[in-house]
């Protein structure tokens, strides 16, 4: 019924009925037409290509920070996610499409239940449920994504969108902090420096790839690799160095990505690095100055968070303290000192852990199923790349290597930032089903012979 009403011959009566309400509320209130209008394209856009509306969420997700309206609570990016899920909803009823659950969804689904039973058994639920919603609707994120993105094709346009986004926020970024506007450290759309270079760390292997693999764009991928390390370094953030770091060593140790693009990374960084000093050497060596400052007692404050963490954990193993109750928690148990030197100041107070966190917050059950799920993502993608291989489908296997890349650096990452709530972990987790989805590994793609390029 509701494929009749969007296509063919039967859309012609809802288009009429459309029709003639403008007509009545033009002539009442132009302006109110023009708002109509909009809300009917967008209502149409919905209904008919869920596949769009996806890529314009995911271009969304870097610019959260800008998008906090109409209110705090419920933003532009909740919005789409809740016009997303309406939209599947709507195309699944439509063409009557087969669910897919791929191994990964199991721990997915393990997690969003241990972590609603945290939330029951906490000391505080009302002071969880914010958190608890952000679990959920990142658990649909994944869930919407693994049903809507069931191709190669598919999961390039994802990258390319999250890519140029991402490379836009970082020159809005670089911008802001060069002119003296972000304070010492860049943090772009996204209020958190820390979360901010932990997207750009995470989406430089897909600049890589794109580099890599579009020969006729490579000007655009690398001048987007250059933006994305120039942002990542202007945020300070040592966790997303470390993760980039840990990547080379992979990428060295196991030959899996070529020494010429290895080489090319290196140099890109070094020319993002030379064209700032160039240009604002002083101002980078004061702000660097600034850091340096508080360097050693952010690392002595995120020796006690740990600790802290783990204690927590010790108490509370099943259920954990509960959702966004590490910083209630640790007033009690955490000296002053090193919780004011690490700057956590009036910003929420967090573990810099993704991994402690959610075992403090939700308990061991609950980290064993985010592990199991960054664990079923490598397996996948590790299946995909061998088998490519053998196919001898080189842009299949520098499509798996290159998710690979972005999920050693969240891994690595996020064992010194809280990042269990942002893009990267669900965003490729995500697209690691359809690239290794065993429907998609039972043939080999037929690929333009352009696209194919030798090692």
């Amino acid at each position: 019924m509701t494929a009749r009403l969007v296509a063919g011959p039967g859309v012609a009566v809802p288009a009429a009925l459309a029709a003639i309400a403008l007509a009545v509320v033009s002539w009442q209130a132009p302006l109110a037409a023009l708002g109509a209008a909009g809300a009917a394209a967008l209502v149409a856009v919905t209904l008919a290509r869920a596949d769009l509306l996806l890529l314009v969420l995911t271009a969304a997700l870097p610019w959260e920070g800008l998008l906090a309206f109409p209110t705090e609570t419920v933003t532009v990016v909740k919005l789409l996610g809740l016009l997303l899920f309406v939209a599947f909803v709507v195309r699944a009823a439509g063409q009557k499409e087969t669910l897919r659950f791929p191994s990964t969804l199991l721990p997915v689904i393990a997690l969003g239940i241990l972590v609603g039973l945290s939330l029951v058994f906490s000391p505080d639920p009302a002071e969880g449920v914010a958190k608890t919603l952000r679990y959920l609707l990142f658990i649909m994120f994944f869930f919407l994504i693994v049903q809507l993105v069931r191709d190669r094709r598919a999961v390039l346009r994802a990258m390319r969108v999250i890519t140029v986004s991402a490379t836009v926020a970082a020159v809005v970024a670089l911008v802001d902090w060069l002119q003296g506007e972000a304070g010492t450290r860049a943090g772009g759309p996204i209020s958190d420096p820390n979360d901010f270079a932990y997207l750009l760390a995470s989406v430089l292997p897909l600049a890589a790839f794109l580099f890599a693999q579009e020969r006729g764009r490579r000007w655009l991928w690398g001048l987007s690799a250059i933006m994305l390390t120039g942002g990542m370094l202007a945020t300070l953030s040592r966790g997303a160095i470390v993760g980039v770091a840990a990547l080379a060593v992979w990428a060295i140790a196991t030959r899996r990505i070529p020494l010429g693009g290895l080489t090319a990374g290196l140099a890109t960084t070094g020319v993002a690095v030379l064209i700032v000093f160039a240009f604002f050497g002083p101002l980078i060596e004061e702000r660097i100055a600034a850091k340096g400052r508080v360097a050693s007692a952010n690392v002595e404050s995120r020796q006690v968070y740990w600790k802290s963490a783990l204690g927590m954990a010790a108490e509370r193993p099943l259920t954990g303290v509960g959702p966004d109750r590490f910083g209630d928690e640790s007033d009690d148990s955490l000296p002053a000192g090193p919780a004011q030197a690490g700057g956590a100041g009036d910003q929420e107070l967090v573990v810099h852990n993704s991994y402690l966190e959610i075992l403090a917050e939700n308990g061991v059950l609950a980290m064993i199923a985010f592990v199991a799920f960054l664990g079923g993502t490598w397996r996948l993608l590790g299946r995909a790349r061998r088998i490519s291989e053998a196919e001898v489908d080189v842009e299949g296997s520098r499509l798996a290597t290159a998710l690979q890349a972005t999920l050693i650096v969240a891994i690595v990452s996020g064992m010194f930032l809280s990042e269990q709530l942002t893009v990267p972990f669900w965003l490729i987790g995500a697209l690691a089903t359809a690239v290794g989805g065993s429907e998609l590994l039972a043939r080999r793609p037929v690929l333009p012979s352009r696209h194919l390029v030798t090692r």
